[in-house]
């Protein structure tokens, strides 16, 4: 129960969309000099930083009790990872109207790129048979932009896009709000907590039970055979938009019933890409229904009908032997992801992003430091 509401407490960075209705937007920026102004109707005012700030030293006690004497600072979230592997990002815009085509979807050109797969729960010993939200990030390698990261200069020269995906298209949490009768609970324990999932469950309007069941109930025999998904919204020119890797496998592994190793995803991984390349379909879903896909709700699912997904490319992962996965497992270690690391034309959108901002840049440079490896980790790889 305690590793299950550390996975839920880590996944909070992504939870404080909430939106008080008496409160204007419009004449509303209190940013910190790191937050991009506000737009498209999204909300950051002093309650959303204060719960940014709270939140941050949250994730900051979180990894130093995790680590205690260790040697090594592992990540707070995702921290045991299936292999970094290469592939290709092909992007292809034709199917995207001209005002869309924007950030990295203003040409049509090939990536190099790093595929990080990952299991979220803290324990990095845990057992890949059992139940666990599942991770993809792509680095994608010498992008011809300046991502947001470096237009505030928190970082410089990167050449570096970073995509952050998970195994649902929703988060857990809905607002701030939520988030705070949740932590709660937490705090709390026990029967608290047991009332707050009952009362997710009764209530319509609250998904908390049910997109965390769906993400952790997903059967998965190869980090190929899964959909990925971005879960909150970016920026594509005047609206927002979803993103999703969809994969291109038909045949989806089994998982073992018997004798399955604790890291058998791992080395389906690699034994599959030694033999195989495989791929993922790129599709970005733009909002075109602002009223109901609320970017300040992170719970709130996207109807395809009303906003259709777009293939905007394909992610080649490439045939590899073993071996050179095996080698890329200290850059793996090494490397951090953000989702910052985007063009401001495709900027994260919302509160639940805002605070990634304000968590993921410090906690990167707060592990490295203890790793004794220079922020912002490998760029390059062989």
């Amino acid at each position: 129960m305690k590793n299950q509401l550390t996975i839920l407490t880590i996944f909070l960075v992504s939870c404080s969309g909430y939106h008080d209705p008496n409160r204007t937007i419009s004449s509303v920026n209190y940013v910190s000099e790191e937050q991009p102004p506000v737009e498209q109707g999204e909300v950051w005012t002093d309650r959303e930083m204060k719960a940014a700030k709270l939140i941050r030293n949250q994730f900051r006690d979180i990894l130093e009790e995790s680590t205690g004497n260790s040697e090594l600072m592992r990540r707070d979230a995702h921290p045991k990872h299936h292999g970094c592997v290469k592939a290709n990002l092909e992007i292809d815009n034709s199917r995207l109207k001209s005002e869309y085509r924007t950030g990295i979807f203003s040409e049509n050109r090939e990536y190099k790129s790093i595929v990080r797969f990952s299991n979220g729960d803290p324990n990095h010993r845990k057992a890949d048979k059992k139940s666990d939200v599942r991770g993809m990030a792509v680095k994608v390698l010498d992008v011809p932009y300046k991502t947001y990261l470096e237009e505030v200069g928190i970082e410089k020269n990167n050449s570096v896009h970073d995509f952050v995906f998970m195994n649902s298209s929703e988060f857990f949490i809905k607002d701030p709000k939520h988030y705070g009768t949740f932590m709660d609970a937490v705090s709390e324990g026990g029967f608290s907590m047991l009332k707050f999932g009952l009362g997710s469950i009764v209530n319509p309007s609250d998904k908390f039970v049910s997109i965390l069941t769906k993400a952790f109930s997903m059967k998965v025999g190869n980090p190929l055979d899964i959909d990925y998904h971005s879960a909150t919204p970016y920026k594509l020119g005047d609206t927002s938009m979803k993103m999703m890797f969809k994969t291109c496998k038909a045949y989806k592994s089994k998982i073992p019933r018997k004798n399955a190793s604790n890291n058998f995803l791992a080395n389906k991984l690699r034994s599959y890409l030694d033999k195989n390349e495989s791929c993922f379909e790129f599709f970005v879903q733009p909002n075109q229904d602002k009223r109901r896909n609320n970017i300040e709700n992170a719970q709130r699912k996207w109807s395809t009908k009303r906003s259709p997904y777009y293939k905007v490319g394909r992610l080649t992962v490439l045939k590899q032997s073993k071996e050179s996965i095996d080698a890329r497992n200290e850059s793996c270690e090494n490397l951090s992801m953000n989702p910052w690391r985007a063009p401001t034309a495709n900027r994260p959108m919302g509160g639940v992003n805002r605070i990634r901002l304000e968590v993921y840049v410090k906690q990167a440079k707060m592990r490295q430091d203890y790793n004794g490896i220079e922020y912002p980790g490998p760029t390059k790889f062989d």
